[in-house]
């Protein structure tokens, strides 16, 4: 695991138990002359705590744009409107009113990404590969926050792209094959199961709540059934080819590398060293394939939420020879 992947994950665990934790600790009335202590408390840790270990471990430790600090800060309140007692939870309503431009947001985005989806989905017919790595390459030297959003945007064509054999059957063949767990039918059998389990679960527990929300989480949850599909096809077939002078590594659905092959600098198959904790490293098991970049190309995450600039890149694959074809400039 990358030491920015675990700065990341530390702040994703130590975030829900300070929240669960505040909430389990917040007195059911707020009485000044008692308890005024504890809410201090519960204040410093929503609104300096939490946002000083978000700037640590995620803006700093992960060098993230630092705008995303307003994250903690709107989490936080979002907990306080609905934790705190009405005495200070009306002070945190704002949160309540800002959902109707957000939801007008929404419908807007929403409105967006179907005329896109119809639009690259008729473009996929003739696709020789995935749709985010043409939105890359579209983009060329448009600043990171274009390239990003064309990225987020063409998720969602991708995903029918890849479920839909016939949509990418003009897909580009495949260079070799990441060693992924998320390969195996197995394991695909099993996430759906789970994800079955977790989703009625989820509906049954929002339902004694609101039916509505239970209906749009589950709605949600359950549609994560289409995403599994497309990454086992992508983990199975496609997570390494050649397109258009561009080598695309798909180290899982919410991940993807796009390397110009003009920026790599050399290629090693035989002895590659242990790489680092800094180190790219995708595909499981000891790597075979070590890039070398002259350039930094942008490793998207998590649905290109996160972006991380790479110059080695580490990989475990099945046929680590078909490397040495490359054309690269050394």
């Amino acid at each position: 695991m990358r030491k920015v992947t675990r700065y990341r994950l530390a702040f994703l665990l130590l975030a829900i138990g300070l929240y669960v934790l505040g909430i389990q600790l917040t007195p059911d009335e707020f009485n000044p002359d008692e308890n005024w202590p504890v809410f201090a408390g519960l204040f410093t840790l929503y609104f300096a705590v939490i946002p000083l270990l978000h700037l640590l471990l995620v803006v700093i430790g992960s060098k993230q744009k630092l705008w995303k600090i307003v994250i903690p800060f709107s989490t936080s309140s979002l907990v306080c409107r609905y934790s705190m007692p009405a005495a200070l939870a009306s002070y945190f309503e704002f949160i309540s009113y800002l959902r109707y431009p957000i939801i007008a947001v929404l419908i807007i985005i929403e409105l967006a990404i179907v005329y896109h989806v119809v639009r690259m989905l008729w473009q996929c017919r003739t696709m020789q590969g995935d749709p985010r790595a043409s939105a890359i390459k579209k983009m060329g030297d448009e600043d990171e926050k274009k390239r990003t959003t064309a990225v987020l945007f063409a998720y969602e064509p991708a995903t029918w792209y890849y479920l839909f054999p016939f949509l990418s059957r003009n897909h580009a063949p495949s260079l070799a094959h990441l060693r992924l767990a998320s390969s195996s039918w197995i394991t695909l059998v099993v996430l759906q199961i789970v994800l079955f389990v977790v989703t009625g679960a989820l509906y049954y527990a929002l339902a004694l709540w609101s039916q509505l929300a239970a209906i749009i989480v589950g709605t949600l949850v359950g549609y994560t059934f289409i995403y599994l599909i497309a990454n086992y096809r992508i983990s199975k077939h496609h997570s390494a080819y050649v397109l258009d002078g561009h080598l695309v590594l798909n180290n899982n659905y919410l991940n993807l590398l796009v390397i110009p092959l003009t920026a790599i600098s050399s290629i090693e198959t035989d002895k590659v060293a242990s790489p680092d904790e800094h180190a790219l490293c995708l595909g499981n098991g000891s790597p075979n394939v070590k890039l070398t970049l002259s350039t930094p190309c942008c490793y998207y995450n998590l649905m290109a939420t996160l972006t991380d600039y790479v110059e080695e890149v580490y990989l475990s694959v099945d046929t680590p020879e078909a490397f040495k074809s490359l054309p690269i400039q050394e």
